[in-house]
């Protein structure tokens, strides 16, 4: 059995943040700022997503926070799905009154126009929910939570962890926010996704695996994320 490698200094704790970081901001930025291809960005952040988190758990043994052990299932799951569901409804709610009073339509119609433009719509609805709410979401808890949230678990204290793993989280939407919703109105859902990052990294620090992360992150803060963008912006 491979010995797993180990993180030796802080030094070399923030050189391999920042590449994990930096590596699927750049393909974003690279499919959506030079490409305009919404599923290409999609499809590129797949692949570095579930590489990248195979590598990181195979390289440093963090395969017990995908582990979901038989004495938890109902724990995880169970917190897991109730959390879904108070984030489903929590988005919704913000989210009408976000799209529908907070921005005006000519910004709105700016963010349908960039998503069609990018081909954020080539199929039907239940297709952009496999990938946009079932695919990528698991891949980004693998990566962010099973990952580099592992990684910093090794390194520093609970809620120091917690907070640098959701402020990384945040600095890699920066470069999708800010393609679909420029200026002042991409500054909530950067907010947004701070207190979503905060959110998931408990939940996954809480139950010890990532399950209940993945179930609040894709069906429930993705499901209701999907939902408003067929009704504003679709």
């Amino acid at each position: 059995m491979n010995k797993a490698l180990s993180v030796k200094n802080k030094k070399e704790l923030s050189l391999l943040l920042a590449v994990l970081t930096l590596t699927p901001a750049l393909v974003n930025w690279l499919a959506l700022w030079l490409l305009n291809d919404a599923w290409l960005a999609i499809i590129l952040s797949s692949v570095v997503f579930y590489g990248g988190a195979f590598w990181q758990i195979k390289a440093y043994g963090l395969e017990e926070r995908v582990r979901l052990p038989a004495v938890g299932i109902f724990n995880s799951l169970g917190l897991g799905t109730l959390a879904a569901v108070l984030v489903a409804a929590l988005s919704i709610y913000i989210g009408n009154f976000y799209f529908g009073k907070a921005i005006p339509d000519n910004m709105l119609k700016i963010c349908s126009q960039r998503l069609y433009q990018s081909n954020a719509f080539p199929t039907g609805f239940f297709q952009f929910f496999l990938f946009v709410a079932l695919i990528i979401p698991l891949g980004e808890e693998l990566y962010w939570r099973a990952g580099i949230q592992g990684l910093l678990a090794r390194r520093a204290g609970f809620k120091r962890h917690i907070l640098i793993s959701a402020l990384l989280f945040t600095v890699y939407h920066l470069v999708t926010i800010s393609f679909l919703m420029p200026g002042w109105t991409g500054l909530p859902l950067m907010a947004i996704v701070f207190a979503g990052g905060l959110t998931l990294a408990w939940l996954t620090e809480y139950t010890g695996n990532i399950w209940a992360a993945v179930l609040c992150h894709g069906p429930g803060a993705w499901g209701a994320t999907i939902y408003l963008i067929w009704k504003f912006l679709r």
